[in-house]
């Protein structure tokens, strides 16, 4: 990686307890510390200076340009990915998720300008290939993603877990892909009012609640509008929401007459609002807690069997799992296993919860580094840029 641009940081180019005019990067160029960020531990400037920390302007991951809707919509190039190979799959996810941003936006604003049957599928498609790439970054990429709109990497999250659960139930590529589809748009009709979701620090008012229930019915209307006539995808769409015990909405449907795909979405759904920060919703559920309460819940309102095979396909500490170690470190989650004991990890804080220069492995099967409970990503923040590097091969 170039380095010329970047220069040598000293003690007295960082103020304690201000925001860095610069980012600062390690000795190969990757960025430790995003511009803005406040560093309030003096040990933490010693210990960036003694590694031959730099600074600059630059960023290692520079943004991706903006979407274009494809010239073509032949056949043959409908799913044809527009993810740069040579980029880590956490990268290509970050691209992933600005194109579909950038999607939603023009589908409600401009839906003459953009076929999103196509550019959805195309997504769709991506999401397929980075799974088989590498499905532990996949994973990670959503849940660690603290820079992008909620609303938006909540959709991601879901197209991944949908695709995993729908191909561990033997579905088809192509039947899997209007599933993944209708996780990539399933709040669409949210959209309007997210910024005052946003804003709430407690209960949701009665109107908000009310588009809430409302969302899934006002969302399968505008793909309707958009020219998507799927009925997999639009049906999906319509019952993410819906419970078996009919507790559910906007339909109140119970038990068969939630199809396959409504299921399999609303597992998705739902474990990727239990662990993405919302102020409205309190805290975010730590990924075994989330699948734990999904767990209590089998059968009544979601499909066990389902659940069931989500649990096996991730492991009860999914990667990105920030965790506590017992000799005091802080370490993440690299790859599945089927038991935390087996749990391939890396500290990024050290014992006394300073930021590692980089990621140290550690092997939870030595009693010393064995897993004692789990952190919330948001006390990892300084770490960011580091804990995202342990999935670039």
């Amino acid at each position: 990686m170039d380095c010329s641009n970047l220069q040598r940081l000293t003690r007295g180019d960082i103020q304690i307890g201000m925001p860095l005019p610069f980012s600062i990067h390690d000795p190969d160029g990757w960025v430790l510390l995003p511009k803005g960020y406040v560093i309030t531990l003096p040990g933490q400037i010693e210990r960036l200076v003694k590694h031959g920390a730099l600074i600059g302007d630059g960023d290692s991951n520079p943004a991706p340009p903006p979407y274009a809707p494809p010239p073509s919509t032949a056949p043959d190039q409908q799913h044809a990915s527009s993810l740069p190979k040579s980029k880590p799959v956490h990268e290509q996810m970050d691209d992933l998720v600005l194109d579909l941003k950038h999607m939603l936006a023009t589908t409600l604003k401009s839906p003459d300008q953009i076929n999103l049957a196509v550019n959805i599928g195309r997504l769709a498609g991506d999401i397929q290939s980075l799974c088989r790439e590498d499905l532990d970054s996949a994973l990670a990429a959503p849940y660690l993603d603290s820079h992008n709109p909620y609303l938006v990497v909540h959709q991601v999250m879901g197209a991944i877990l949908t695709e995993i659960i729908a191909g561990r139930k033997g579905l088809s590529v192509a039947e899997r892909r209007p599933l993944i589809c209708a996780a990539l748009t399933r709040d669409i009709g949210q959209i309007a009012i997210q910024s005052a979701l946003d804003k709430c620090d407690g209960p949701l008012s009665s109107a908000l609640g009310k588009a809430i229930r409302e969302h899934p019915t006002r969302s399968r209307e505008i793909l309707s509008r958009a020219g998507i006539a799927d009925n997999a995808w639009l049906n999906t769409v319509q019952q993410h929401h819906e419970r078996l015990d009919g507790s559910g909405y906007p339909l109140k449907l119970r038990e068969n007459e939630v199809g396959l795909g409504g299921r399999i979405l609303a597992i998705a759904d739902t474990y990727s609002a239990m662990t993405k920060p919302r102020s409205y919703r309190g805290n975010a559920h730590h990924p075994q807690k989330a699948l734990r309460d999904i767990y209590l819940k089998k059968d009544l309102h979601m499909d066990g069997e389902l659940i069931q095979t989500l649990i096996k396909e991730i492991g009860i500490m999914p990667p990105g799992t920030i965790v506590r170690l017992k000799n005091g470190e802080i370490a993440v989650v690299r790859n599945r296993s089927a038991k935390p004991s087996e749990a391939t990890v890396f500290s990024v804080y050290d014992s006394k919860g300073m930021p590692l220069f980089s990621p140290v492995r550690r092997e939870t099967t030595d009693p010393g580094f064995g897993i004692t409970g789990t952190v919330s990503f948001a006390e990892c923040r300084s770490a960011a840029a580091t804990i995202r590097r342990l999935w670039v091969k």
